[in-house]
């Protein structure tokens, strides 16, 4: 009789946890599904709707977005979803064919650029020739305000989605949006007092939307935005003429990326390097630890207030 009842503990006590997983599988399924292609969109979604969706950020922790394609699982999970969030058909150059093969009866699509003012490739360098081909600068959300218009994007898409919950995430947008006037008040005042107003970056053009607001030159070797180019010897020499008799110590370089170029130009100069993270995406470490968008951009402040020698 004892053990009966001991058997009868025992898989009383089993199906609970069955019941107890069932539930808590159920409830995720729930909850809408959101994807998104970068970091910073994942970062406000996951700040504005909180637990009300399951977000997903298309990119795979460690991956370097310029380099990324889309599968074809990727397209049949955005398909699945219920609101897809894109940066703009500048970053994801593939996203007018991902989203020619999505069904009429899809996910809610958010183009979180839009309202946008792009800033291009001969505004942050005027000594470019004229008949240049024009080249957008795709990195707006590094500009506190270009950010403001991805939460208000991206907060009416969720509204769109999940109009029950549009009280919720209205109040964590005016959060959200509040620290992001926080952020550039940062910026505002970092520019303003730094006596340096050149950032010597190893790596292709990122911050192009502040330096182009704080009237700040960041010089690099490459030309351009995209990730195949390569710097020409001539570049690198110029850089390190340039350090030389500016006496700049420090070369940034960009997240994920393998930093040679910054190491060639630092064993020419001994200038220290340092990551200047454009937040595209994190590393496994970074996303275990909960980095926010917010927490990027502030150990960048802190960099370059060293590096521009902030006063």
């Amino acid at each position: 009789m004892e053990n009966r009842m001991k058997n009868l503990i025992k898989i009383g006590l089993l199906l609970s946890i069955f019941l107890s997983a069932c539930t808590n599988i159920e409830n995720t399924e729930e909850k809408p599904q959101v994807i998104v292609t970068l970091f910073p969109q994942y970062d406000m979604v996951r700040a504005i709707a909180q637990d009300k969706v399951n977000v997903e950020l298309l990119l795979p922790a460690g991956v370097e977005s310029h380099s990324y394609e889309p599968t074809p699982s990727t397209i049949i999970n955005i398909n699945e979803s219920d609101l897809f969030i894109y940066t703009s058909d500048i970053m994801e150059t593939w996203i007018n064919g991902l989203l020619s093969q999505l069904s009429n009866d899809g996910p809610i699509i958010v183009n979180s650029s839009n309202g946008v003012e792009y800033i291009s490739h001969t505004d942050e360098h005027e000594h470019e020739e004229d008949n240049h081909e024009t080249e957008y600068d795709p990195h707006f959300w590094l500009d506190p305000n270009n950010a403001k218009v991805m939460v208000n994007n991206i907060t009416s898409g969720l509204i769109e989605m999940d109009p029950e919950n549009e009280t919720f995430y209205r109040q964590n947008e005016t959060a959200y949006l509040d620290k992001l006037t926080e952020l550039d008040n940062q910026w505002i005042d970092l520019f303003n007092r730094v006596k340096v107003k050149k950032i010597i970056y190893g790596g292709h053009f990122a911050f192009g939307y502040l330096a182009h607001r704080f009237d700040v030159q960041i010089l690099s070797p490459y030309t351009g935005y995209s990730p195949d180019a390569e710097p020409s010897v001539s570049a690198l020499a110029e850089l390190i003429d340039i350090m030389k008799q500016n006496d700049i110590q420090t070369i940034f370089y960009e997240e994920l990326i393998d930093p040679k170029i910054a190491r060639t130009i630092s064993e020419q100069t001994n200038a220290k390097i340092e990551v200047l993270h454009a937040a595209h995406n994190l590393s496994s470490e970074d996303m275990t630890k909960g980095l926010t968008y917010f927490d990027i951009m502030e150990m960048n402040i802190e960099k370059l207030k060293e590096a521009l020698k902030y006063e």
